[in-house]
């Protein structure tokens, strides 16, 4: 049985290199290249957010947001999960509206008319072990 060969792990010495050669040729007011967000998004599994763009010189938040849709786009696969209410035990009198997402995408809107005699909380939990 053939293995793959191992993928060269990035690190941070050379990330870090690569910025610096970028910043000392690049023209003023240019955008940091995708190449150099997917190299430091790359070292997430090795050190946390805060290291890296201290490290590299890049702002937290936009390092943070390119992490997560790496993570969001190797995660392609949609996955729905439904699950039966039972009917509510009143004349509709009320209304309301819950929505939910996570950070994955996941997302749970319910719709309710009347009154309420559901325990939303646990309905919550339940969609989350669900779709987890």
């Amino acid at each position: 049985m053939s293995q793959k060969p191992p993928v060269p792990t990035i690190t941070l010495a050379t990330v870090k290199q690569q910025f610096k050669k970028w910043r000392d040729n690049r023209q003023h007011r240019r955008r940091i290249p995708d190449e150099l967000w997917e190299a430091a998004a790359s070292l997430s599994g090795q050190y946390s957010i805060h290291y890296i763009s201290k490290s590299l010189g890049v702002n937290h938040s936009a390092l943070r947001d390119r992490i997560a849709s790496r993570s969001l786009s190797k995660n392609t696969e949609i996955q729905t999960c439904f699950f039966e209410l039972p009917p509510p035990l009143t004349p509709p009198t009320s209304e309301c509206l819950v929505e939910m997402e996570n950070i994955h995408g996941d997302k749970m809107r319910m719709h309710f008319t009347g009154e309420i005699s559901l325990d939303l909380l646990a309905l919550g939990q339940n969609f989350w072990r669900k779709c987890s």
